[in-house]
């Protein structure tokens, strides 16, 4: 039942960035433990597009390259009105290695990530959660519980997990990268607020007899903000903002299914994507062949107020939630991993890492993103459209840090600091 295990960092969640983390720390000489409550990587998921920022952290590691020979290529964000197209943000423009958003599902993330693992003999331990943690001076104690399957009932079994076996894995770090029910966070006491202005989305996955151009197109009406990605192939996502739903459906990111159709919103069918099109984006002219899956969500912004301290440390959606428009959540997270990762492996080859520096950068970085700290300032070059719907037009990028701004710049925006 019991058992007892040692290494240098334990990683909880196994997502995109618990995975790179763990990547990033590997090619480092560092030895590293990854955990996760799932018996797999996602099958489906919200996140979908690689920035050019993210693409430049991947390319250190060697998984840019074959990203971008499978990917879906976007060189442009372009903004409508209805049917009327208002401004275009240009990619190219960029100063970058990858001058452009790249769309590659998450599952595609995650399952190379692993594969590069596997091939440096470090596999993810799959059905294992934590269960208790604690993280003294000198390092951490964790206890893991390895789930199974037990079987009841006579006529009609039912299977459900149990705990199999506990292990106390010691680790001198913790990194938790366990989504935005983190239990590390919350066995840390860090505080994770709602800040407010949640949102409503209906997400349709499916094929349609079009030629897909390559951009991402945001639709900006009054009162709603809705998306569209093309994907390749013949394959489209759209995101509509919707009204809260009578119940509010939970905002599950599991990683074996999604919920589709009636299981969420009920409305959310063909017939229900047909009449958002038609109402927001009467350009979109395509016959739509098959509604792949289609999904009610609601999308929260809440940032912890703190990525942790001493021994235990916080990436991803366990510090940070945003709205999914400019997948700005998952790409961050990506270079949260790396960033940790390089200062861990320092402090422990000679204690000179300084994750302080890491907490706070990032923790800084949100609050401009989420627009706690400055504010979206149109320019005399912004149009009066961009200046109506200035606020809202950051979430809606994929990009963040400089290549935010340098993008902003192309329609008059700017994202000004705070006075101190």
């Amino acid at each position: 039942m019991f058992g007892k295990r040692k290494t240098d960092v334990l990683i909880v969640g196994a997502g995109p960035v618990g995975l790179f983390t763990a990547l990033s720390l590997v090619e480092r000489g560092v030895e590293v433990e990854i955990i996760d409550a799932q018996w797999r990587t996602a099958a489906r998921s919200y996140a979908l597009a690689l920035h050019p920022g993210t693409l430049a952290v991947l390319d250190e590691e060697g998984l840019a390259g074959d990203f971008v020979r499978r990917g879906y290529r976007l060189d442009r964000v372009a903004f409508y009105d209805g049917g009327e197209r208002r401004a275009e943000i240009e990619l190219p423009r960029l100063e970058s290695v990858f001058p452009f958003v790249l769309v590659v599902p998450q599952q595609a993330i995650e399952d190379a990530i692993e594969e590069r693992l596997a091939a440096r003999k470090v596999k993810v331990k799959w059905n294992h959660r934590l269960g208790r943690l604690e993280a003294g001076e000198a390092g951490c104690q964790a206890l893991v519980q390895k789930l199974g399957k037990e079987s009841t009932g006579y006529s009609f079994a039912e299977t459900g997990w149990v705990v199999d076996r506990e292990i106390t894995t010691e680790a001198a770090y913790v990194v938790g990268a366990d989504g935005h029910r983190s239990l590390v966070r919350r066995q840390l006491g860090i505080d994770f607020p709602d800040l407010g202005g949640a949102q409503y989305f209906g997400v349709f996955e499916f094929a349609a007899d079009a030629e897909a151009e390559h951009e991402v197109r945001v639709v900006l009406e009054d009162a709603t903000t809705n998306v569209l990605w093309p994907l390749g192939e013949g394959r489209f996502r759209w995101s509509f903002e919707l009204e809260p739903p009578e119940k509010t459906p939970e905002r599950a990111k599991g990683r074996l299914a999604v919920q589709v159709g009636a299981e969420a919103f009920p409305h959310l069918d063909a017939a229900k994507l047909a009449e958002l099109i038609a109402a927001r984006a009467p350009w979109f002219t395509a016959a739509v062949r098959d509604v792949r899956w289609s999904l009610g969500v609601r999308f929260e912004r809440r940032l912890a107020s703190s990525f942790g301290r001493g021994r235990a440390w916080l990436a991803g959606d366990a510090a940070h939630l945003a709205l999914p428009l400019g997948v700005q959540s998952m790409n961050v997270g990506l270079r949260e991993g790396r960033d940790l990762a390089v200062k861990l492996a320092a402090a422990i080859e000679n204690g000179a890492g300084d994750l302080e520096a890491y907490g706070r950068a990032y923790h800084d970085e949100w609050r401009r993103l989420l627009a706690l700290d400055g504010r979206v300032e149109a320019t005399a070059e912004a149009s009066d459209w961009v200046t109506r719907r200035a606020a809202r037009i950051p979430a809606v990028i994929p990009a963040s840090g400089r290549d935010l701004d340098r993008l902003l710049e192309q329609i008059g925006l700017r994202l000004t600091a705070s006075a101190p």
